[in-house]
This record gives C-alpha cells, sequence and structure tokens, in this order.
C-alpha cells in the first residue's frame, strides 16, 4: 500500500476525547482547529491495521484517506470489563487530517476481522471556515540531530522530552542522540539508516522526573506517569492535546516520547507514540526502545506470556488479533503467514514450551506452585533455552503469543516482541517494520 506525502495542506487538527463506560463508548470533539501537516495515513484506500482507523470520504463517497491506530481507550475498557459497578473513562486523543472541504470524517472501531462500526462523523467545513489556529506550544525547542549534509528528506521520528525541568535541555538532548545511537544500530531501522531522520523536541515540565504513580501525573508537560491502568512498569503520555501542540507543525512517521526517568518501563500505542524511561541501563533502554516502536510505529503485537498484564487476556478482541506477527490457527492448521513457512518446517513448530514456562514460574497445571527464579537467571536461562531451540531463527508457527500461552501463535522462537534477550526481530516483525520505513517520508 502506498502511503501519502506526510505533509499535505490544509489540514485540520482534531482534539477529541475518547469516552465511555464497560460496554460503549463515544468520541467528544474538545477543538477543531487549522493545522499545516496531517498524519501519515493511505491514500484513497481503507487502512484496516489498528483496533480504530479514523477515514476520510469525498463528497461521492469515495475514500479520500485512511490511518488505523490504537488507543489507550480500549485497553483501559478492558481492564474494568467484569467491575459490576459501571465505570466511566475519559481519555484525550489527537488527529490531523487532510482538510477536504465537504468530506466527511468518519471515526471507527474493529468489530470483527476487517470490519468496522462508526463511532463518530464530522463533515469537514469549508477551507475559509472561521477556525482556529493550534494553540502554540510557546516553551517547544526544537533541535536537529542529523547532519545538515544528509538533507531534510526521509522518515523522521520526533524525539520528545518529558519530565525534564527547564534547566535539563542539555540532559534532555543527550538521552536523544542516545536514543538515535541505539535505532541506527538496530535493524531494520539501520538497513534504513540513509533515510531515518531525528528531531528532538524540547518542552520543559514544571518539575523533574516521572512519577510513580497516577495521581502525580500533573507534574509532567504531557500527563505522564508510572502505574498507569494499575501495572506498575506501563508508564503512559495520557495528555495527548498537549503533545499535539508540541509537535504541531512537524511532519514524522512517529513520535518518541523519552521520560526522564532510570526505573523500567515504558508503553507503545500503534500510530499514536511511543515513550521509554530515557535512562534505563544499555540493555535495557536497548531492548524496549525498539520494542516499544515496534508496537507504535508498525503496530507489532506483544509476543510475550507469562508477565503481568492488566487488561483481559481471554476476550473476543484477544482471539481475532489483527496484529501482523500474531495469529491463531484455522481448522486447517493455517495462520498469517503459513505461505512463507518451509514444507520441512513442522506446524506446530515444536519448541520447549513446558521448560519456558517453568523458567517464567508459570503453574504448569493449576496445582502446580513453581518457585519463582531471580530476573536475571530468569533471563540469562531463557536466552539459552531459545537460542538452542532446533528451529531457532527459522519462520514457524510457534504456540504462545500476546499474553496467552495456548491458543496464538508467533513467527519464530524468539524475538524483540518476544523476550529482552533477543538480538533480532523476526523475520515477519522485521519485514512488516521494514516495509513502513520503505514507505514512510
Amino acid at each position: 500500500m502506498a502511503w501519502a506525502d506526510p505533509a499535505p495542506t490544509p489540514a485540520l487538527r482534531l482534539d477529541l476525547w475518547h469516552a465511555g463506560s464497560q460496554s460503549d463508548e463515544r468520541y467528544e470533539l474538545a477543538l477543531a482547529a487549522r493545522s499545516g501537516v496531517a498524519d501519515a495515513h493511505r491514500s484513497g484506500q481503507l487502512d484496516i491495521r489498528g483496533t480504530y482507523r479514523w477515514t476520510l470520504l469525498r463528497p461521492d463517497g469515495s475514500v479520500a484517506a485512511s490511518r488505523g491506530y490504537s488507543a489507550l481507550f480500549e485497553e483501559w475498557q478492558s481492564t474494568v470489563a467484569g467491575d459490576p459497578q459501571p465505570r466511566e473513562g475519559r481519555f484525550a486523543e489527537s488527529h490531523v487530517v487532510p482538510w477536504l472541504p465537504d468530506g466527511l470524517l468518519r471515526l471507527e472501531r474493529r468489530v470483527a476481522g476487517d470490519r468496522f462500526r462508526s463511532l463518530f462523523e464530522l463533515r469537514l467545513p469549508a477551507l475559509d471556515a472561521p477556525l482556529p489556529d493550534v494553540p502554540a506550544c510557546a516553551s517547544r525547542r526544537l533541535h536537529e540531530l542529523d547532519n545538515p549534509a544528509e538533507g531534510a528528506d526521509g522518515v523522521r521520528l520526533l524525539l520528545v522530552s518529558e519530565g525534564y525541568a527547564a534547566d535539563e535541555e542539555a540532559r534532555f538532548l543527550a538521552a536523544a542522540r542516545r536514543a538515535r545511537q541505539v535505532l541506527l544500530s538496530t535493524d531494520p531501522f539501520s538497513a534504513h539508516a540513509q533515510r531515518l531522520r531525528f528531531s528532538a523536541v524540547f518542552v520543559p515540565s514544571p518539575v523533574s522526573g516521572i512519577p510513580a504513580t497516577p495521581e502525580g501525573a500533573g507534574r509532567t508537560a504531557f500527563g505522564t506517569s508510572y502505574g498507569t491502568l494499575g501495572m506498575a512498569r506501563y508508564a503512559v503520555a495520557t495528555d495527548l492535546h498537549a503533545l499535539g501542540r508540541a509537535t504541531e507543525g512537524l511532519a514524522h512517521a512517529s513520535v518518541v516520547v523519552l521520560a526522564n526517568a532510570d526505573v523500567y518501563g515504558g508503553s507503545g500505542i500503534f500510530n499514536c507514540n511511543c515513550l521509554v524511561a530515557a535512562h534505563m541501563d544499555d540493555a535495557d533502554f536497548g531492548y524496549v526502545l525498539p520494542h516499544e516502536l515496534g508496537h507504535s510505529l508498525a503496530g507489532l503485537g506483544d509476543e510475550y506470556f507469562g508477565k503481568q498484564v492488566t487488561y483481559d487476556t481471554n476476550g473476543a478482541d484477544a482471539w481475532q488479533p489483527w496484529e501482523p506477527n500474531v495469529s491463531p490457527m484455522d481448522s486447517q492448521g493455517r495462520v498469517k503467514w503459513s505461505a512463507r513457512v518451509g514444507p520441512e518446517v513442522p506446524v506446530p513448530t515444536p519448541w520447549q514450551h513446558a521448560e519456558y514456562l517453568r523458567l517464567m514460574g508459570l503453574p504448569l497445571q493449576p496445582s502446580d506452585d513453581p518457585a519463582a527464579l531471580p530476573v536475571a537467571v530468569v533471563r540469562e536461562q531463557v536466552a539459552a533455552l531459545l537460542a538452542a531451540e532446533p528451529w531457532a531463527g527459522r519462520l514457524g508457527v510457534f504456540e504462545g503469543a500476546r499474553y496467552l500461552a495456548r491458543g496464538l501463535y508467533r513467527p519464530e522462537a524468539d524475538c524483540r516482541m518476544f523476550t529482552r534477550g533477543a538480538t533480532r526481530f523476526c523475520t515477519i516483525c522485521r519485514e512488516t517494520m521494514a516495509a513502513v520505513l520503505s514507505a514512510s517520508g
């Protein structure tokens, strides 16, 4: 699929509230403003990636543009799905669409397979409509991290500060350069190094650091804290209206929020942003940054299981994953990538599933209570186990993916979307990311 020019003009920024309860959801418009740069999108065809998408229809009903995405609301809704008491959630979102006069913008949620249902519709106004410009982020300071001789064209990643006080700009820029270097040395980013461009966007926060709990999220520029949705390591930028103002007018393929923290954590939400604790040790930072960009840039799913997650892993959505690297198996034993699996590779592909479960401290049977091993020992033993797999490095159909030990499958024994010890993305993940990097810009 071809991507549209990432910087069409004019464009319309829509700040919205994504709200609802356990069983319903809606969008509420907070601001419609003039913008010069639309989000990267599919041109002339529907995007079938993501739990959600926006679609812009021409007056004759044909598709002008479409962009799939995911949202924190869907994760929140899953965490409260079984709560007998009514709950109400409200999350900021921001989308920038091409301004097509009299075009119909539709925001939709995936229902099943590739079917979507409409949640919100807006008829776009004439170009001379009296709309405001996007409120300026007066404190923003932009730094280009590349050699000017390399030119401005290419795939641009925005590295945005979070939790850095006004006098910590130098500390942030050092973190941004570190992030750039990690990506340029990680495949498939390294293979596209000639096209990658990095801009550092410094926006000071009122105080330094990232709060340990959501109660302190108001201290940072973009509402970030650890403990999002009750998970200690989950750190998410929740004020997407403010983040949108900070990145306004800057064409980009993806936003990477660098948080001023050294505690392990981060997040990645497809076609939204990824966030990483910028001062983790080298090993953790080198794993988390590419992993979370896999989510936010390419729509890859988590392949791991055996770790704490707060949302429902057995709902209908969990068993119909749209991500390209996670698949159920049909009655004929086929998965999404079956056509790529060599005839000599057994399906399902055997691996030491039970031993992996033991190492991760998961019960093999409900009555089992295996002793948990120290984290460092578990990582070392898991890495050794996966490296010794007979089908390691080969495309196959390996059971265990997307938080479930059984019933969902991943393409290879190991991958950066599966374990911290992996040194590469699997074939499907690598090719998916490479396709996005090749098509963006």
